[in-house]
């Protein structure tokens, strides 16, 4: 453990379908054996005591009491503090949380429904009609800057009713003691896993239909984009809602099953600016935006070999770590330095039930408060 209690390091760990031997899991899946559970247990345990995290979100626990025992066989159970979705069992697979004590969980909050907030629709007007009434959106930008000035066009119409994420979204409140260590505020981690780049399977309806059947895959990747994309914007819409206007630590954690470039990535973080350069006043301050830590471990890195999961021969990290501005070294507003992220991913090419498919990763913050930030 730290010497630096104050210090702090995150995680994501998807567990690849945690479950009791003989439980129920997908439709089409079979259920673990005793050997294939223990084996499961004993091989997951080992890794998480290998990266030694002080929060590590969780993704794909089936069962409560197979995580619990898990944490037995690394034995951790002393050390680390878990949250749950709910309180008893869940049908279908969640995300979890385990905290490392001298850190507490001071609360915590599932999200299921998405925020009121969240609205994706637009409604076709006519281009005779938006020339006679433009959108009050247009008056907001300039047509001189040519980045900005995105004019209105006709045939818009979008109308997305999904309402709730696939996989709640754990929200937890962690903190030191204020007895013990009063300079360390609460901070908000949130623990989520979207929905899968996987296509969706059709309902019977379409699937039986035979002029859909050549494109069953095709939409059925729409969809799963389509619900990715609306999960990232709810979620995005939840943390604005936390984090703007205060000062408050904020950490992402999860298999978000999409890559650092794409449009979840940059829905989720708010794309803030990064500096490149010292001399820069680039990124002094951003009060809702959120680093990934890929990108940070990039900038001080010379290799180039990160990855998290590998589906067809291609490899990409889809399970992140973001942070907010409290984490960002060139932040006025600091107050961890980022040190470290790492990758643990040499078992993702190898096919097996009792491990996983997916790399876990690591990210190390120490306290650093930049100077003038009242502590």
């Amino acid at each position: 453990m730290a010497l630096n209690m104050r210090n702090i390091t995150f995680a994501s760990f998807n567990l690849h379908n945690l479950q009791l031997p003989g439980g129920p899991m997908y439709p089409q899946s079979r259920p673990y054996t005793d050997a294939e559970y223990a084996e499961k247990i004993w091989w997951q345990a080992d890794r998480l005591r290998a990266f030694n995290a002080d929060v590590v979100a969780f993704q794909e626990v089936w069962s409560a009491d197979a995580l619990r025992e898990m944490i037995r066989t690394a034995a951790m159970e002393d050390d680390y503090d878990l949250a749950f979705i709910r309180e008893g069992d869940w049908d279908g697979v969640a995300v979890a949380c385990a905290v490392r004590k001298p850190w507490e969980i001071l609360a915590t909050t599932r999200h299921k429904a998405f925020p009121g907030s969240m609205r994706l629709a637009k409604r076709k007007r006519s281009m005779e009609n938006i020339r006679e009434e433009p959108p009050l959106a247009d008056a907001e930008v300039s047509a001189e800057d040519d980045d900005a000035f995105v004019p209105s066009q006709e045939d818009e119409r979008v109308q997305v009713d999904i309402d709730e994420f696939s996989r709640s979204v754990l929200q937890v409140t962690i903190g030191h003691s204020r007895a013990t260590r009063p300079s360390v505020p609460p901070m908000e981690v949130f623990c989520a896993h979207l929905k899968s780049k996987l296509a969706t399977p059709l309902d019977n309806e379409e699937y039986r239909n035979p002029a859909i059947q050549p494109h069953r895959a095709a939409l059925g990747t729409a969809l799963s984009t389509i619900r990715r994309i609306a999960e990232a914007t709810a979620l995005r819409i939840i943390l604005t809602e936390t984090m703007k206007d205060n000062d408050r630590p904020v950490a992402v954690l999860g298999d978000l099953n999409d890559s650092e470039h794409s449009n979840t990535l940059a829905i989720l973080t708010g794309q803030p600016s990064f500096r490149v350069v010292a001399t820069s006043r680039a990124a002094k301050r951003d009060d809702d935006g959120l680093y990934s830590a890929v990108a940070l471990q990039k900038l001080r890195s010379l290799g180039d070999v990160y990855y998290t999961h590998e589906y067809r021969n291609v490899r990409e990290v889809i399970d992140h770590i973001m942070v907010s501005e409290q984490f960002y070294d060139w932040s006025d507003n600091r107050l961890w330095s980022f040190q470290e992220q790492r990758y643990y991913n040499d078992h993702v090419p190898v096919e097996t039930r009792t491990a996983t498919d997916h790399g876990l990763v690591r990210a190390e913050f120490r306290w650093a408060p930049a100077e003038g930030v009242d502590v």
